[in-house]
C-alpha cells in the first residue's frame, strides 16, 4: 500500500495522472454500466408551436442534443455539434428556434424550420469570459424578439439589456448596465419591472420610476435577513411572484407588488418545509400551485384546471407523480415528465386534437435499476436541538452500512432516484442521508443552525446519525463508513478523525479539506461576502486551521479513500493533493484517486464510474461480509 502511495506522489510530481481504475472490481457490471452512463433522454423541451422537440440523447457515454419534429420520431432527429458538457442553457424561442447557450462559444440559434445552425448574434454578443446570459423573456407580440442580458462592455462585471431578434441576430440595447444590478427581470411581456443586486452583504431590489430611472424598493442583510427569492415575474408586469421567511421561519410563496416591494398575497406554506418552487400554467405564465419537498416533491395546485388536467394524465398513464412541463401557445400539445424511482425521468406527448399519447423514449427496460425504497425518518437531536430529517434507504443485508453527507452544506438529501443509493443498496449497504443543520429546506433557524460550524454542532449531527444505526439495530458499530462529497468529503474526513469508535471507513469525494485554503480561494472569487461568512465568521486562522482535516491529519484513525477532480473549480484539486500528502507522509492509510479532466460535479461516465466502483471496492475491502 505505501509503496503504491509513494509511487503516486512520484508520477504526480512529474506532472502525469495515475491511472485510476480499480484493479479488482466487485459489483454488477451491467447494473454499473446503467446506473453511471446517461439515461436515454434528458431535458426534453418542446417549441412554443408545438412543433418540434428536442432533448439530449445518449450516444454511448455521451449526451448529444437532437431536435425533431412532433409529428416525426428520434430516428429522424437532428444531431447538433453539442452535448451535454457543452452547454449552459438551451429554450426554444420565435416558434421553432432552439436557442443555446454554450459555455465556450456563446449563443447559437438551431431554426428547425430550415435545419440551420448559426450565431445568435450579428455583431457584439455575450463573450465566453464575461457574465453568462440570461434569457430574460419572449416578447408576445412580436414572436421572434427575445429580450436577454450579458455583460455591458461599457460596464465591466454587470449585465445591460438587449432586444435580440432571433432572426436576424441584430440586438439592441434597452438598459444599461449599472452599479450594483446583476440579474434583471422582465415581465412575459416583455417589461423590465426588477434589477436585483448585491453591495457587499446587502440584498438589493429596484423597481423602475415613471421617469425611467430607478429607485430601491427593498433591502436585505444576506445572512440575518428575512429570506427574499425573486422566482419570476407574472403576466401584467405588476407582480412577482417570492420566496419569503418574512412571516415565517419557512420560506413561503407569495405574491409581491414589485413597484414598492410589498407582500400581497401568500398562496403557500408549511410549517415544516420550505416550498421550493412555484408551478406556472405554460399557457398563462400565473401562477397555479407551489412545491415543497418531503421525501419526495409534493405540489399544491390550487387551479382547478390545471390539477384536473393532470389527475386525467395519470389516470390515463397509470402513474403518479406526473408534471406539466410545458404547453403549445394554442393549448394543442402538452409535455409531461414523469420521475420513476427506478430509473431516469420519461417524456410523454399528450395531442388534445387527437387525443393521443405519445411516450417520448426508447424502451425504457434499458435504463430501470433495482427498486430501491427510500423512507424519511426523523432522528432527534441531543440537548433538545430538534429532529433532523433524513432518507433512509434499507439493504436486505443486515448489519452494515453508509452515511451518506450531502454537499452544500446549504442543500439537502432528498428521496427519489439516486443512481449512488441506488448502487449501494444493491451491494448489500444501507445507506442513510442526514439532512443536518446547516441543510435547506426546513426554516431559515435550520438553515441557519449550520452557520460557522463546519466541524463542530453540523459534525455532531452526522456522529446522531451513526448513533441512529447502531440503537435502531441497522448496522453494527464498526461496520459504517461516512461517504460525502463537496462538504460531504470534509466531514466524511472528520469522522475519520473523532468516530472510530462506530467506523471502519470514511470516502471524501472532492472534499474540503483546509478551511483556510478555501477561504483565501473563495475571497478571490466575486460575491465573497455571500459565502465566506458562512464558513468563516469572526474565527481566527488558526481556529479554521484546527476545523480543517488537514492540519489534524495526525489524528485520522480509519482507512481514507481520497478522490479528487483535476479540474474542480468549487474545491481546487491542491485541497485533495495536499491531504494525500500528508497522510502519506504519516503513512496512514489510505488510497488516492486522480480523476483527470474531471469538474465538481462528474458529469462525465467514466468519472461516475470509477467513483461508484472504488467506493464500494473500499467499502467491501473494510466492512464487508462475505455473502
Amino acid at each position: 500500500m505505501k509503496l503504491v502511495i509513494r509511487f503516486l506522489v512520484m508520477v504526480m510530481s512529474l506532472g502525469l495522472i495515475v491511472p485510476a481504475a480499480p484493479t479488482h472490481a466487485v459489483g454488477d457490471p451491467d447494473l454499473l454500466d446503467r446506473l453511471t452512463r446517461p439515461p436515454l433522454l434528458a431535458a426534453v423541451a418542446m417549441s412554443k408551436d408545438g412543433h418540434f422537440l428536442s432533448a439530449l440523447k445518449r450516444e454511448g457515454d455521451r449526451s448529444d442534443m437532437v431536435v425533431w419534429h412532433a409529428d416525426g420520431g428520434l430516428d429522424e432527429a437532428e444531431v447538433l455539434p453539442y452535448g451535454r458538457d457543452d452547454l449552459s442553457w438551451l429554450a426554444w424561442v420565435g416558434g421553432g428556434r432552439l436557442l443555446l447557450s454554450l459555455k465556450e462559444y456563446g449563443l447559437v440559434l438551431y431554426d428547425a424550420h430550415i435545419r440551420r445552425l448559426r450565431p445568435l448574434i450579428d455583431g457584439e454578443g455575450p463573450r465566453p469570459d464575461e457574465l453568462p446570459p440570461v434569457l430574460l423573456s419572449y416578447l408576445p407580440d412580436a414572436p421572434t424578439q427575445i429580450l436577454m442580458q450579458w455583460e455591458d462592455p461599457g460596464v465591466p462585471g454587470y449585465p445591460a439589456v438587449y432586444r435580440v431578434d432571433a432572426v436576424t441576430g441584430e440586438s439592441e440595447k434597452l438598459i444599461s448596465g449599472w452599479k450594483p444590478i446583476i440579474r434583471w427581470w422582465a415581465s412575459p411581456g416583455g417589461e423590465v419591472v426588477l434589477g436585483e443586486g448585491f453591495q457587499g452583504r446587502r440584498h438589493l431590489f429596484y423597481a423602475p420610476t415613471v421617469e425611467g430611472s430607478w429607485k430601491p424598493i427593498h433591502s436585505r442583510d444576506y445572512f440575518d435577513g428575512d429570506a427574499l427569492a425573486i422566482l419570476a415575474a407574472e403576466t401584467g408586469g405588476a407582480t412577482a411572484l417570492v420566496l419569503s421567511s418574512h412571516a415565517s421561519d419557512t420560506r413561503e410563496l407569495w405574491r409581491m407588488n414589485v413597484k414598492n416591494g410589498a407582500f400581497l398575497d401568500r398562496l403557500a406554506g408549511h410549517e415544516k418545509f420550505d416550498m421550493v418552487a412555484a408551478i406556472l400554467d405554460p399557457e398563462t405564465n400565473m401562477a397555479v400551485g407551489a412545491t415543497y419537498r418531503d421525501e419526495s416533491p409534493v405540489d399544491i395546485v390550487w387551479a382547478l384546471h390545471h390539477r384536473e388536467r393532470i389527475e386525467k394524465m395519470a389516470a390515463e398513464l397509470g402513474l403518479t407523480g406526473l408534471s406539466l412541463v410545458s404547453s403549445s401557445t394554442d393549448g394543442r400539445r402538452q409535455l409531461y415528465r414523469h420521475r420513476p424511482i427506478n430509473a431516469p425521468s420519461r417524456y410523454f406527448l399528450f395531442d388534445a386534437e387527437s387525443e393521443t399519447i405519445t411516450p417520448i423514449h426508447y424502451d425504457r427496460t434499458e435504463d430501470q435499476t433495482p427498486i430501491v425504497s427510500s423512507d424519511g425518518v426523523w432522528i432527534p437531536l441531543p440537548k433538545n436541538k430538534g429532529d433532523m430529517h433524513a432518507i433512509f434507504s434499507e439493504s436486505a443485508v443486515p448489519g452494515r452500512a453508509v452515511v451518506l453527507v450531502h454537499g452544500g452544506p446549504v442543500k439537502r438529501a432528498v428521496g427519489g432516484y439516486n443512481p449512488f443509493v441506488t448502487w449501494l443498496v444493491s451491494n448489500g449497504y444501507s445507506v442513510l442521508q442526514p439532512n443536518f443543520r446547516g441543510s435547506s429546506g426546513y426554516g431559515e433557524t435550520w438553515r441557519r443552525a449550520g452557520y460557522v460550524e463546519w466541524g463542530r454542532d453540523m459534525q455532531d449531527d452526522i456522529r446522531t446519525a451513526l448513533e441512529w444505526l447502531v440503537e435502531g439495530g441497522y448496522a453494527r458499530a464498526g461496520d459504517i463508513c461516512v461517504v460525502g462529497g463537496s462538504y460531504g468529503g470534509y466531514s466524511a474526513l472528520w469522522s475519520a478523525i473523532r468516530d472510530d469508535d462506530l467506523i471502519s471507513c470514511a470516502v471524501s469525494l472532492n472534499g474540503v479539506t483546509s478551511l483556510n485554503l478555501l477561504v483565501e480561494y473563495l475571497e478571490q472569487r466575486r460575491f465573497h461576502m455571500l459565502t465566506v461568512p458562512r464558513i468563516k465568521g469572526r474565527l481566527s486562522k488558526r481556529s479554521l486551521r484546527r476545523r480543517s482535516p488537514l492540519n489534524r491529519a495526525d489524528l485520522v484513525r480509519v482507512p481514507v479513500l481520497l478522490l479528487h477532480a483535476t479540474e474542480d473549480a468549487n474545491v481546487p484539486f491542491i485541497q485533495g493533493k495536499l491531504m494525500h500528502e500528508f497522510l502519506e507522509r504519516l503513512e496512514s492509510e489510505h488510497n488516492f484517486i486522480v480523476l483527470e479532466g474531471a469538474a465538481h460535479q462528474l458529469t462525465r461516465a467514466k468519472d461516475r464510474r470509477i467513483y461508484y466502483q472504488s467506493t464500494l471496492n473500499f467499502l467491501d475491502a473494510h466492512i464487508g461480509r462475505k455473502r
